[in-house]
């Protein structure tokens, strides 16, 4: 979605999603766990019960022991069960026609104001649009945004206008110097 809006544009993105491997014996990797979820519960066997438990008492068990943790047990249970932190997200750019490149925090401090924002809003737009995408026809298709394109140059702000045009998404903006 994000390389077919791009097209026209001298900065254009694409996301990879990758499941995270296992990280202990006792842990499962993101895709054999999805997979386990997905099966029909009349198909679920003992062992699979028992790979599921081992999984997440190692997550919980690591997460416990972790020196940077703050927060309740309950924080500790809801990020290990968090299906996001299961996968990880790679963005990479294409800017003026050259080869695609990982977008970094490096790279992304020298962008313009009007490229920042298009790096953070098009993914964001893309992300609404696939979500809105799989959602039943009579699903309000509504995006707000508070403070939108600030710092951004029409051009830019134009650009990003007809993303969301092009995703046939309804939008609330507000800012300094625009609203609709």
């Amino acid at each position: 979605i994000m390389e077919e809006h791009g097209q026209d544009s001298n900065l254009s993105f694409h996301l990879e999603w990758h499941p995270k491997e296992a990280e202990t014996t006792e842990e499962m990797n993101t895709k054999d766990l999805v997979n386990l979820f997905r099966k029909d519960v009349n198909t679920i066997k003992d062992e699979d019960i028992r790979r599921l438990v081992n999984h997440f008492r190692s997550k919980i068990d690591r997460a416990e022991e972790d020196n940077d943790l703050v927060g309740s047990y309950f924080q500790v249970i809801s990020d290990v069960l968090d299906y996001r932190n299961w996968f990880q997200f790679k963005l990479f750019y294409r800017k003026d026609g050259s080869d695609i490149k990982e977008l970094t925090n490096k790279i992304f401090s020298v962008f313009s104001g009007g490229e920042k924002a298009k790096t953070m809003y098009v993914p964001l737009f893309a992300s609404v649009y696939a979500k809105l995408d799989a959602a039943r026809n009579s699903a309000p298709r509504l995006i707000a945004m508070d403070e939108a394109f600030a710092g951004v140059d029409d051009q830019n702000i134009e650009e990003m206008f007809g993303i969301l045009n092009s995703f046939n998404l309804d939008y609330l903006l507000t800012s300094q110097i625009l609203w609709c």
